[in-house]
C-alpha cells in the first residue's frame, strides 16, 4: 500500500475486491500496532461486527458488543474481529483492491497475539484533544481522521497525522479534502464549515492516550490548517 490516505474517509466502510475481482468484505475497523520506536503503524484491515460494533461509541458500542459475545459465548473464533494484513491492500480507488485471492485469507486476529500492543482506528476517532491556547486548536476539537502515508523505504505505512477540529468523525464527508470542492460558492461554503479544522503532526508534542481516552497535543507541536 503507497501513497497517502485519510484512514476513516478512504478506508472505512470500503469494499473490500481480491486480486480476481471477487467481492471479499468490508472494511468495519482498520488495526493499529505501536511500533518499537513509539511510530503507529496500521497493519490490517479488521472485520466482521466484533470490529463493527464497537464504532458505534463506548456506550451503546460497547452494549452491542457485550450482547454479541453473549450470544457467541460457545464459539471464541465469533467474538474476535477477522483480519487482513494492511501489505495484501494493492490500491485503493472506490474499493480496496487486495494484491492475493480471497480463498484463505480471513483469520482471527486474537487481541493478545504475539504480544503486540494494538488499538483500532475507531478508538482513535472522536477523542477529545487536550492542547494550550498558544497551540491553535478549537477548544472542542476532536479526533475526526488518521492520515496515512507510506515511509520513504516503501515497506510499511504509517500514521503520520491527525486530522482534528469541532464536530464528530465523518462530519467533512471529503468535501474539506477535494482539490476542487466545485463552484466557488460551494468552496467558499466548504472552507467556512471547515476553518478550524486543522492537522496535527505526529511527533513531539503529540500524546495519544486511549486509556484515557483523550489526545495531549503541547505547543511543540506541529499544527496546519486543513484548508489552505
Amino acid at each position: 500500500m503507497t501513497g497517502s490516505y485519510d484512514a476513516a474517509l478512504h478506508l472505512l466502510d470500503r469494499q473490500v475486491v481480491d486480486s480476481e475481482g471477487r467481492l471479499v468484505c468490508k472494511v468495519d475497523d482498520i488495526e493499529i500496532t505501536t511500533a518499537p520506536d513509539g511510530s503507529l503503524v496500521p497493519t490490517g484491515i479488521l472485520v466482521g461486527l466484533p470490529a463493527l460494533l464497537p464504532r458505534f461509541g463506548p456506550h451503546l458500542g460497547g452494549v452491542l458488543t457485550r450482547t454479541h459475545a453473549r450470544v457467541f459465548d460457545a464459539q471464541a473464533h465469533r467474538s474476535v474481529p477477522d483480519v487482513i494484513d494492511l501489505d495484501l491492500v494493492a490500491e485503493v480507488t472506490s474499493e480496496v483492491h487486495l494484491s492475493v485471492p480471497r480463498a484463505g485469507l480471513l483469520r482471527p486476529r486474537a487481541e493478545g497475539e504475539a504480544g503486540a500492543d494494538r488499538l483500532r482506528l475507531g478508538q482513535l476517532l472522536g477523542l477529545p484533544v487536550a492542547a494550550p491556547a498558544a497551540a491553535g486548536l478549537h477548544p472542542g476539537a476532536r479526533v475526526l481522521d488518521a492520515r496515512m502515508v507510506s515511509v520513504p523505504d516503501g515497506r510499511r505505512t504509517v500514521v503520520d497525522a491527525l486530522v482534528v477540529g469541532p464536530g464528530r468523525p465523518g462530519a467533512l464527508l471529503g468535501y474539506d479534502r477535494r482539490s476542487e470542492p466545485g463552484p466557488w460558492l460551494v468552496a467558499d461554503l466548504v472552507r467556512w464549515l471547515h476553518r478550524h479544522a486543522r492537522v496535527v503532526a505526529m511527533g513531539p508534542g503529540v500524546d495519544v492516550d486511549v486509556a484515557a481516552r483523550e489526545v495531549r497535543v503541547s505547543e511543540r507541536a506541529s499544527v496546519t490548517p486543513l484548508l489552505g
